[in-house]
């Protein structure tokens, strides 16, 4: 009967250290983008943890809130946040274009230059460099220019 309090309390105590996961060092939060097609989302950071939901898309951007063992706790473009195993997270960086209509992809870093491709909503791309405006980006086979405010997850 101890070894089975022993166990539950165990168990128990697990959801605890998740939820006591503190940055590794400085450097949180930061923006990265998932490496593969399919990463599994779990309830804390490690395999015994359940998974919440998969992840499908390669590139997909998330926020990095902190790192505890071999997992980071991220957050998505709608607040929702779960724990990935760290090999699943690049140092790639990446947006989600947002809103409700087509952001236009510009040629140059200038609404008044010709227009390459309208991105729809929800359209992950993969960012070169941002400054206070534009976001030099490349997404399904297009680079070019887009708003800076028309992205989501972007530092």
């Amino acid at each position: 009967m101890k070894t089975l309090s022993i166990v539950l309390a165990l168990l128990l105590a697990i959801p605890v250290w998740a939820e006591d996961a503190a940055p590794e060092g400085k450097g949180f939060p930061r923006y990265a983008t998932l490496k593969k097609g399919e990463v599994n989302v779990r309830s804390g950071p490690g395999n015994e943890y359940p998974i919440l939901w998969i992840y499908q898309r390669t590139g997909y951007p998330v926020q990095l809130l902190a790192r505890y063992d071999n997992y980071y706790k991220v957050r998505d473009a709608e607040a929702e946040e779960g724990w990935v195993y760290v090999g699943m997270v690049s140092a790639q960086k990446g947006g989600l274009v947002g809103g409700k209509q087509p952001a236009p992809l510009y040629r140059r870093a200038d609404t008044g230059s010709a227009m390459s491709a309208r991105l729809s909503p929800g359209v992950v791309v993969g960012l070169d460099d941002c400054d206070g405006v534009f976001c030099k980006v490349e997404a399904e086979g297009y680079k070019g220019y887009v708003e800076k405010a028309r992205l989501l997850m972007v530092e």
